[in-house]
């Protein structure tokens, strides 16, 4: 499922998830895409109990449009909401880094991005990515499906001052780029990792996928 990578001693302690769940899904014509079901609840579950499965925590949701519908349809879960005052921006970096802020005064390690209209990111990939960080395999650890990037990204905490650092307008992909030495790769075989529900014609694929 993934590659070996060449890992250094081991860097112990929690990796959380910061899942964003703010954008106000303009493509689905006044339908929340998150809350589309899927499986058996909505599409926002199944990004927060992949990584809660995996044994990540803590996790923050990040909430901006349809706020109280979000926390409602996650109730129960085990997870912490930060609002982001800036969602109608259309910025994903602000949704990090109101996540990243929030998790600044814990003892966490790692955070992984976690985009909340992917609702096919395996639970195993959580596990994979949280290994190689353990093990000292990158800073930054992205899975990659083909010559693709994908989701989820996973951030050591020392690099999150440059992240919250980023001018407006900038995407979190300029960090991975200027730091290439920081980043390890997994090599996926399923493009999980690049799908999301981002249009209807989307969703109905990612529907044909269960």
């Amino acid at each position: 499922m993934s590659e070996a990578l060449p890992c250094k001693a081991a860097r112990p302690g929690p990796v959380a998830a910061i899942v964003l769940a703010a954008g106000t899904s303009s493509r689905h014509r006044g339908v929340n895409k998150l809350l589309l079901p899927f499986k058996d609840g909505a599409v926002i579950h199944c990004a927060v109990r992949a990584a809660r499965d995996a044994g990540v925590a803590p996790l923050v949701v990040v909430t901006g449009h349809q706020r109280e519908r979000i926390e409602a349809a996650l109730a129960g879960l085990p997870v912490t909401f930060a609002h982001n005052p800036r969602y109608r921006e259309g910025e994903m970096l602000s949704s990090i880094k109101v996540g990243l802020a929030r998790l600044e005064g814990t003892d966490v390690e790692a955070a992984f991005i976690v985009p909340g209209d992917q609702p096919l990111l395996p639970t195993w990939l959580f596990r994979r990515m949280q290994q190689a960080f353990v093990q000292g395999c990158g800073e930054i650890i992205a899975p990659k499906f083909g010559a693709a990037r994908g989701h989820p990204v996973l951030i050591a905490r020392r690099w999150w001052p440059m992240a919250l650092a980023l001018p407006d307008g900038a995407q979190m992909r300029a960090l991975l780029h200027a730091h290439p030495q920081a980043v390890a790769h997994i090599l996926v075989n399923t493009d999980e990792v690049l799908l999301d529900v981002d249009t209807p014609e989307a969703y109905q694929q990612a529907l044909g996928r269960l």
